[in-house]
């Protein structure tokens, strides 16, 4: 088995603001494994902040492993996962299936997949009409970014519990009724902001708050005070914590994203293990690249089909994404047959 990689680079459109700091640029590694009948896909894409490696770490675990595809594959988080997917991705095209239809064991019946618009404006009029459009455009759900640092990297909220609250009231408000709206603070609020800025919006319709804060043991509470699900994301690195945070009851929504959890049969499982604990699983990119998205797609299809997921980013970026990856009316098409690792 061959195995080569190819380095790229994707600006985005504009700097996307979260908790963790501005995301301007995503730098990344892809991995094709296979040979010129067959090739599997993966990618590599580590982001500062997120808890997982640095490129340069990914960068180098990969080229080790590529001496020997044969052998162990790298431990670290982006590398493993794009390791995990390319050679995945290949199984799906010798049998000559999706890589849908290879996880699940059955077909997906329908042609299209719903995602969530993401809105980052931090201006909430701004932020209210990027929301709007994405609705108009045929977005069923948004996820709006809150929460975020200043991007000198002080680590201090640029709004207000106020400002905050009145900016998600805007974007709601903005929204028609059957829109849902999704909250993503990652871990960027302490359990006081936390609850001040989502008591004053608990009476919106709001689908779930994600990583509301950086300590789990807060998120029981702030969701009994405020009546807000919590989702996690960043704290789901293996099935032992997701039994954490449901033993505590600190969750009943679970983010996966392939790219960091070791690829597309690991995050399967672990939607498989929070569905047999009573929560529901919404499959994200990591802010992908082309071969990234067509991997969180299709473990998306695999692993809730009607649900609406973060698997439509290639908006995001300055240049366009290739067709398959970019939304259509809210919606990305289902692939119904193998298709050489996406090329």
């Amino acid at each position: 088995m061959q195995a080569t990689l190819g380095e790229f680079e994707l600006a985005l459109a504009q700097p996307l603001l979260t908790a963790h700091g501005p995301i301007t640029v995503r730098r990344g590694i892809e991995v094709h494994v296979g040979d010129h009948a067959c090739v599997g896909r993966g990618e590599a894409a580590p982001l500062p902040g997120f808890g997982v490696e640095t490129y340069d770490e990914a960068l180098a675990a990969l080229e080790r492993w590529a001496t020997d595809p044969e052998g162990d594959p790298p431990s670290e988080p982006c590398a493993a996962a794009a390791v995990e997917s390319a050679l995945t991705q290949l199984d799906a095209e010798i049998e000559g299936v999706t890589l849908a239809t290879l996880l699940a064991g059955k077909t997906p019946a329908q042609r299209r997949i719903a995602t969530h618009a993401l809105v980052a404006d931090l201006d909430p009029e701004a932020a209210a009409q990027r929301a709007a459009r994405a609705a108009a455009a045929g977005h069923v759900a948004v996820k709006l970014k809150v929460a975020a640092s200043d991007p000198s990297g002080n680590g201090v909220s640029v709004a207000s519990a106020a400002d905050e609250s009145a900016r998600i009231a805007a974007v709601r408000r903005a929204l028609p009724a059957g829109v849902a709206l999704r909250l993503d603070a990652n871990g960027g609020w302490d359990r006081s902001t936390a609850i001040k800025v989502l008591r004053r919006v608990g009476y919106l319709d709001i689908e779930f708050v994600e990583e509301p804060t950086p300590q789990p043991a807060d998120w029981a509470q702030i969701s009994r005070t405020v009546g807000l699900p919590v989702a996690a994301d960043e704290h789901l690195r293996d099935p032992d914590a997701l039994d954490r945070l449901v033993e505590v009851g600190a969750i009943e929504v679970a983010v996966l994203k392939p790219a960091v959890l070791g690829g597309p049969h690991a995050t399967y499982d672990l939607s498989r293990r929070a569905s047999m604990r009573g929560v529901r699983s919404v499959v994200s990119s990591f802010i992908c690249g082309p071969a990234g998205l067509r991997v969180a797609r299709d473990t998306a299809v695999a692993v809730d089909p009607h649900g609406v997921h973060g698997i439509g980013t290639a908006t995001l970026f300055a240049d366009p994404l290739p067709e398959d990856v970019t939304p259509a009316g809210g919606y990305l098409p289902v692939p119904t047959e193998a298709s050489t690792g996406g090329a």
